[in-house]
């Protein structure tokens, strides 16, 4: 699973922040898997594009992840209340992979308990609940900080994914 990474989804995903990662992953030669807390399950974004989510957190307790990129838009609060989603989260980066969030992504890293102490971006409308949690909130396209990446909205992808390739890669 070395070369593998998760993307998370759930209804209401931000369709660009998500394709947009989907294929540069691909690109430079990773394999995105789509995960939802269930699965399989056609899950639909904000603005209509539809994937399959082929795995849910439970297939993969245990394999080794690189890392896992949380899409934005409604998405982020409803993975937050999987239990089993934020277990992965938390597997993953105690196991020493990447966790990477855009926009409303923070959600889930402020649930997963792993942003105190830590620099972080994300849409502003999220900003307290992160400084609530601990983390020290900046306004910038990308944030790189002890294995969690951050980006605020869809024009900070090719930011957010250059950032994303080259922790993934090194």
């Amino acid at each position: 699973m070395q070369n593998k990474i998760a993307i998370l989804v759930e209804n209401d995903f931000h369709d660009i922040e998500f394709w947009y990662p989907y294929y540069r992953l691909q690109e430079a030669g990773f394999e995105p898997l789509i995960v939802a807390p269930v699965a399989p399950m056609l899950y639909k974004g904000k603005y209509g594009t539809t994937i399959e989510a082929t795995y849910d957190p439970e297939r993969l307790k245990g394999k080794m992840l690189r890392g896992i990129i949380i899409p934005g838009g409604w998405a982020p609060d409803r993975l937050r209340l999987s239990k089993e989603v934020l277990e992965l989260v938390n597997q993953v980066y105690d196991s020493g992979g990447i966790i990477a969030g855009i926009c409303h992504a923070g959600s889930v890293l402020v649930s997963a308990k792993i942003v105190k102490g830590k620099n972080v971006t994300s849409y502003p409308s999220i900003k307290d609940d992160l400084q609530n949690a601990g983390a020290q909130w900046v306004d910038e396209p990308v944030i790189s900080c002890q294995r969690i990446i951050t980006s605020r909205k869809p024009s900070d992808l090719p930011y957010f994914m250059v950032e994303v390739i080259k922790a993934l890669s090194s």
